[in-house]
This record gives structure tokens, sequence and C-alpha cells, in this order.
């Protein structure tokens, strides 16, 4: 997994940035969230995707890595499903103005090496017209750790419902909080994306409208919603990518 210690970057206030990050949730409904990737390097586990198209898959722009082994359908990403379809990333596409400092612009399209068969249990998902309304009732997904800090990762796709926020700001140092950033969770604690969510979808009225990006460390702590990148910021970068790179796919 990813890690990165941030004391410098966000004080006293915040123990440190959780980038890779599902607490408080409980497993999925199979074939619930045929939209949800995984992806592998060498064949380890390391972020969780969302299918937009046939052809292309979103991500957070730090689970960018080389050889990038991708899978569609997956349920239990231990024992393979009989409908799972496996696939490369043929070219990665990290937002250009992605900051490796402040995880600003954590986004990053995947073009698929061969592209997905679209069916019951491999779909993909509706991309954003506006933006999310605050305090709408969200579902983030993934095969992140289910306790923080210690970590135990679970063998099946973990879903968790999280309300969207307008004010984060005041949860985290000041500036820390971009308007390229959603910010979503439970005030009181207790749900949350965590180690190994990262790049996974914030599906909010079966809509995409956030890849999850960083959070606290621990998860889901009293007062410390997750950071999602919020999508609806990047409509035009992402149209004008898939047109550039693969017209023929829609």
């Amino acid at each position: 997994m990813i890690f990165v210690l941030v004391a410098a970057l966000l004080g006293s206030a915040v123990t440190g940035q959780n980038i890779d990050r599902i607490v408080g949730g409980e497993e999925c409904e199979p074939t619930s969230h045929p939209w949800q990737v995984a992806l592998f390097y060498f064949d380890a586990f390391f972020c969780g995707g969302v299918l937009i198209n046939e052809c292309w898959a979103l991500t957070a722009a730090h689970c960018n890595m080389t050889n990038i082994q991708v899978r569609l359908g997956a349920h239990n990403i231990l024992i393979p499903g009989e409908y799972d379809q496996y696939t490369f990333a043929e070219d990665r596409f990290p937002h250009p103005d992605f900051n490796e400092t402040t995880y600003d612009n954590d986004i990053m399209l995947l073009k698929l090496a061969s592209p997905a068969v679209i069916g019951q249990y491999v779909q993909s998902i509706l991309l954003p017209g506006v933006e999310v309304e605050e305090g709408t009732s969200c579902t983030t997904s993934g095969w992140g750790t289910t306790t923080s800090p210690m970590e135990t990762y679970p063998d099946v796709l973990q879903c968790v419902n999280v309300m969207t926020m307008s004010d984060c700001q005041q949860y985290y140092p000041e500036d820390i909080i971009t308007d390229n950033m959603l910010c979503a969770g439970i005030l009181e604690g207790g749900r949350d994306a965590c180690q190994g969510d990262s790049g996974g979808p914030l599906i909010c009225d079966l809509v995409l409208h956030g890849i999850t990006s960083w959070g606290h460390r621990p998860c889901a702590e009293l007062n410390k919603p997750g950071i999602y990148t919020k999508v609806t910021r990047y409509m035009e970068w992402i149209s004008q990518t898939i047109e550039a790179y693969s017209p023929a796919c829609p």
C-alpha cells in the first residue's frame, strides 16, 4: 500500500494523511457495483477504480504505476469469479496538474488494452452533469482495510454509506482542502474509506461524483470526513483526453 507522512504539511491537527484509503461498512451485494474496478501490480492488489465506458476507467493519480493489471466485475479478489474480466492499462493519463504533496487534482484516466464486455456483471457508471448537493447520501466501495489503525483486509468488496459536506475546511487545517476536492463522511465517525480504497468511486444516486483520494489517519475518526476528487471539475479534461486518444470508443 502507498503511504505518505505529512506532519509538516498538515501540522499537529492531523496525525497523518492517509492516501490509500472501508471502515464501518459491510459486504456489498454481489453484482451491485458492476462499475467497480480492481487494480493490481504483478498480481498484488493496490488500488480501486471505476469504469466510465468500455475502453476507459478512472482512478486516483497517486495510484499511478507501471504494468497495471485491471480486473472488472470482481467481488472476491482472491478467488477469480466466473464472470470476471481481465485486461491491462494500455496507457495512463494522470492529470497534468496533479500535486504529489497536496493531492490536488488527484485523478487519472486509464485506457484499457481491450474493451470491457458490458453486461450484467460489468457496467460503466454515469458521469455527473452538476455538482452533488450537500447532505446527499452516497456510497463508496473498495477492498481496503476494514479496521484502523490496525489493518484487516477483506477478500470481498465492501460498501459504506456516507454524506456529502460543503464545509470541509473547518475539519482540516487551512488551505488543505481545495475547490477540486469533495468532502464526505459521518461526523460522529465510525464510517469511512481507508487503506486500499484509493481510486475507488463515490457514487451518489447512481452517478459518479468522487474518486477516493485521502483522509485522516486513523480512518473513520470523529469530525474527520474523507476527501474525494470532485469529478465535476474534470469533465472537460476527461472528454478531451478520451477524444484525443480513443475517438472510436464512446
